[in-house]
């Protein structure tokens, strides 16, 4: 059987304007990225390794900016940690990269009821 579940669907944006698509989901106990172009599904695959990450150092008082060629998008969860922590763990990643989050899509979509006739 297989478990298929949406963990976060992400608009992001680029240095220059360019929307971007990323939605994890969770497949069978293994955490499992989409990232494309567009923020429709007919958008261009694009290579996680696309996302590059940075952080700051202080040396002297002036921040200097350095690129985290080791640092990608996790596959698992740390230990104990909840699916929303593991969410937030992704978002924070993401604050310090060259694609900023624009928008969080609701993954827990859920319909009214509709009467029945008769």
């Amino acid at each position: 059987m297989n478990k298929d579940k949406k963990l976060f669907h992400l608009h992001l944006e680029d240095g220059y304007g360019n929307a971007k698509t990323l939605i994890c989901r969770l497949i069978n106990g293994s955490v499992r990225y989409t990232f494309y172009t567009g923020t429709t599904d007919s958008g261009i695959g694009l290579c996680l390794s696309n996302i590059q990450f940075y952080k700051y150092t202080f040396v002297g008082g002036q921040k200097h900016l350095h690129w985290d060629r080791n640092l990608s998008l996790p596959v698992e969860n740390l230990d104990g940690e909840t699916e929303g922590e593991f969410k937030n763990r992704v978002l924070s990643m993401l604050d310090n990269s060259t694609s900023k989050v624009i928008k969080d899509i609701n993954t827990k979509v859920a319909f009214a009821k509709e009467e029945e006739t008769e």
